[in-house]
């Protein structure tokens, strides 16, 4: 199979969300308990002709700006997205990996990261949904038993060239 950024696929997807964002992010620190909300500005840019997309956003968290990076791709040997995801907030220095499938107006990945205090890795699993000029990106804690609780939303609208 080659790489095709032909209409209904994976790649043609990202090129319709690359441009620029802006919008409200809100953050859950314990399950149904907002914790934060502040403004969003992102942009997402294709990389090596539309095979890949790079999330690139900033927000704050308690006044405390915050940065993070999204890169995201289709792995068309393997049939599955695959994801990268480094902050300044949830990561520390690590890099999350995360691969999943397509979804409705979108996909969603899963991944993990170690438990600071050095219990079981935790889950970590990301929606991306666009709706016309609407994008959400979506993210929930897993527990080690599986539970799973929303803790961040990232809700844009693009913003007009």
């Amino acid at each position: 199979m080659t790489f095709s950024n032909s209409i209904n696929t994976p790649h043609h997807f990202f090129a319709r969300m690359a441009g620029n964002w802006r919008g409200i992010s809100k953050l859950w620190l314990e399950p149904g308990k907002l914790a934060d909300e502040s403004q969003v500005v992102a942009t997402i840019q294709l990389l090596l002709e539309g095979r890949f997309a790079l999330y690139l956003y900033q927000s704050s968290i308690e006044g405390e700006p915050q940065h993070g990076m999204f890169t995201f791709g289709y792995n068309i040997t393997l049939e599955q997205y695959e994801a990268s995801w480094v902050d300044s907030f949830h990561n520390s220095t690590g890099i999350m990996f995360c691969v999943g499938a397509e979804r409705e107006n979108g996909f969603s990945v899963t991944g993990s990261y170690p438990d600071p205090s050095g219990g079981p890795d935790w889950g970590w699993r990301t929606e991306v949904e666009l709706i016309d000029d609407e994008l959400t990106i979506t993210a929930y804690n897993i527990t080690p038993e599986g539970e799973e609780a929303k803790a961040t939303e990232a809700i844009l609208t693009r913003l007009k060239k």
